[in-house]
């Protein structure tokens, strides 16, 4: 789930004032203990004049406090205590956060727990020792994978198998591009298992939740929890205060005496599972209302399995997921929702914990394997989920269950927390932009004519123009609206092999660039001249000077173009602007110009005298006051005036602009 940024919660044990300022090597080490709105800002400077970067810090989240700083601009109230920290949501991990919601914490180690750490990493050592400090009897283990963490993330970005939720379209960024069309310009969501909003995931999102680094703080750590059942730390009030807020919340099973919350804990008891992770698992699952498979009462099209369960979604796969899911639970003789729950958990246990998959973490991303000989295991096929976020929102519903029961005694606790470890990973994994990724253009025409063999993936491009030829006119259409383009318009061309660079950028800022490489033909006594290419002009009529029987700009440029693909073409409006797609009016002009000579017409649209593009009243009333010598019409007006096109204005000329302007007949252009 992606962190957002708000204000933060700080809490700090002495007041500000009191606090030395601290010099850069004096590190500490501190956390985001709580929040007020939806998470930490993070910003470039001391003040909230300055702007934020990355995508903040969510309650929990760790940091090392580099040095102290008063606000640079003293009218700021807002904070009196800036912290220059080192996180690792953005590339660089440097910013700056008010020091009023943000817990110090004095690291504490000990030498056995130095000697853990030498299974793990340098890079999860500053994490795991803060992590010590707050949990001080919990065990942290490595689990050693043995696996490539990138191999890791190719095999899971196989389309289908690590889906995202949105469903908005407001998470673009997260998709994977291999399964986007670009034709409909949309992310595939028909995937076995998911449904509307489910998407493929990309391999960078992929990768920061496969990541355990990322989740190595207060409230995430429990996605590495042991799930087994500890009668230290489960309580049924536990397992109540996961359930707040649901179909479930303090509600009595199939009617009878006890609750859900009952129920899920002697399911954790008899399986030996532990029963926050189930309520969690099954919050997940079915939502906080009831989704279609624990309903009870289908009628209609599922009525065959009125009063079955299903709260673990097992066999919700397919074309049909509903079906499939509830004739799962028919099967398996689910018909009560105490059965229901209780069985379901016996497969949590058989087919995942009792495997190695005991954490919520392994139960996502399957890289667990006992065998000696790593070439005899089998990875990424057996995970109960295809939700990558699952394990990060679980976490945090188990820590809150625990903090409302435990409160600070929490702390205390001697939980076992499994972290896997793999080769070759990164420096660091960080969050994606959500925003739209897409930078493809829809078209790109050269002169009015499409380039040849244009294709929306292809990027490399080759024109051929007469070596006389000074300048190109390049358009282009995208096919995401919130991407730009730059490079396009009259270019000048100076050489031959001039690249001509299209740049399209997308909503995230990603950039794709298509190169149109210029070729320069030597022109020789055959070439087409400016006559020869007005006399092969096959659409309307180019004649004294003027051009009739066009009345769209674009059927202009297509006319020159077709007879003549190296003729520049150039229409004005009445004002001077060049215009390139529209309805053209009486009076625009039109300039074409082949082998550095030119020729320029004037559009003539019959029964618009005043060049407006339209036939109306205001055109009625200029041929009358022409045929009855009070204003007179000259040049271009006349001749559109003259729409019986028999060389003088009548009365004839103004039935006809009635009529057309009444839908009786129209005027033939």
């Amino acid at each position: 789930m992606k962190k957002v940024v708000n204000i933060f919660l700080v809490f700090l044990f002495l007041f500000a004032s009191l606090i030395p300022p601290i010099h850069a090597e004096e590190v500490r080490y501190g956390y985001v203990s709580s929040t007020k709105g939806d998470g930490i800002l993070v910003r470039t400077g001391p003040g909230t004049s300055h702007p934020t970067v990355g995508n903040g810090l969510a309650e929990g989240e760790q940091m090392k406090i580099l040095s102290e700083h008063q606000p640079d601009d003293k009218t700021d109230n807002s904070c009196s205590l800036w912290y220059k920290i080192e996180y690792s949501e953005i590339d660089t991990g440097i910013g700056y956060a008010c020091a009023d919601l943000i817990k110090v914490i004095e690291i504490q180690t000990d030498e056995d727990f130095e000697k853990s750490l030498e299974a793990f990493p340098e890079s999860y050592h500053d994490k795991l020792r803060l992590l010590h400090t707050i949990y001080p009897n919990a065990i942290f283990k490595a689990y050693d994978t043995r696996l490539d963490f990138n191999t890791v993330v190719e095999n899971e970005a196989v389309l289908g198998h690590s889906l995202i939720w949105d469903s908005n379209n407001s998470r673009d960024g997260l998709k994977h591009m291999d399964s986007y069309n670009y034709k409909t310009n949309k992310f595939a969501n028909n995937y076995s298992g998911g449904g509307e909003y489910w998407y493929a995931a990309s391999e960078e999102i992929i990768a920061y939740y496969l990541d355990p680094r990322n989740f190595l703080n207060e409230n995430r750590i429990f996605m590495f929890e042991s799930l087994s059942y500890s009668s230290s730390t489960h309580t049924e009030a536990g397992v109540e205060a996961i359930l707040a807020g649901s179909f479930m919340a303090k509600e009595k099973v199939d009617g009878g005496s006890k609750t859900f919350a009952e129920v899920i804990m002697n399911a954790g008891i008899k399986y030996n599972i532990s029963p926050y992770y189930l309520g969690s698992r099954i919050l997940q699952e079915t939502g906080y209302t009831r989704s279609a498979l624990v309903k009870g009462d289908y009628s209609g099209k599922y009525d065959k399995f009125d009063g079955y369960y299903n709260f673990f979604n097992y066999g919700a796969s397919g074309t049909d997921v509903v079906y499939n899911g509830l004739n799962y639970a028919y099967k398996k003789g689910w018909n009560s929702e105490e059965k229901a729950i209780m069985r379901g958990t016996s497969l949590i246990g058989t087919s995942y914990i009792n495997v190695g998959q005991d954490t919520g973490y392994f139960q996502k991303w399957d890289v667990v394997c006992d065998e000696s000989n790593i070439s005899e295991c089998s990875f990424y096929g057996h995970q109960y989920m295809q939700n990558i976020e699952a394990p990060y929102s679980e976490a945090n519903s188990t820590y809150k269950a625990y903090k409302k029961i435990f409160k600070d005694n929490l702390y205390l606790l001697p939980f076992v927390f499994t972290i896997p470890i793999y080769k070759n990973m990164p420096k660091q994994t960080t969050y994606p932009s959500e925003k739209n990724p897409i930078n493809y253009l829809k078209t790109l025409t050269v002169n009015g004519k499409s380039v040849t063999n244009f294709n929306s993936l292809k990027t490399e491009y080759t024109i051929s123009i007469p070596e006389n030829i000074k300048s190109v006119k390049i358009a282009a259409t995208k096919i995401e609206s919130s991407s730009t383009i730059k490079g396009t318009g009259t270019i000048s061309i100076t050489k031959d092999g001039q690249i001509i660079p299209i740049t399209v950028t997308a909503e995230n800022g990603d950039k794709l660039v298509y190169n149109i490489k210029v070729k320069l033909l030597e022109v020789d006594e055959n070439a087409i001249t400016l006559k020869e290419t007005i006399n092969n002009i096959k659409s309307g009529t180019f004649k004294d000077g003027y051009i009739t029987g066009l009345t769209n700009a674009k059927t202009i440029l297509e006319a020159v173009t077709t007879a003549n693909e190296f003729a520049e073409v150039k229409i004005y409006d009445l004002e001077g602007k060049e215009v390139d797609s529209g309805s053209v009016g009486t009076g625009y002009k039109v300039t074409i110009t082949v082998l550095e000579e030119s020729k320029t017409f004037e559009v003539v649209i019959y029964g618009d005298t005043n060049g407006d593009a339209q036939i109306t009243v205001l055109d009625l009333l200029r041929v009358q006051k022409d045929i009855l010598g009070i204003s007179n019409l000259s040049g271009v007006q006349s001749k559109a005036a003259d729409v019986g096109k028999d060389g003088k204005i009548t009365v004839l000329d103004l039935l006809k602009i009635q009529k057309d302007i009444l839908g009786i007949s129209e005027i033939k252009q």
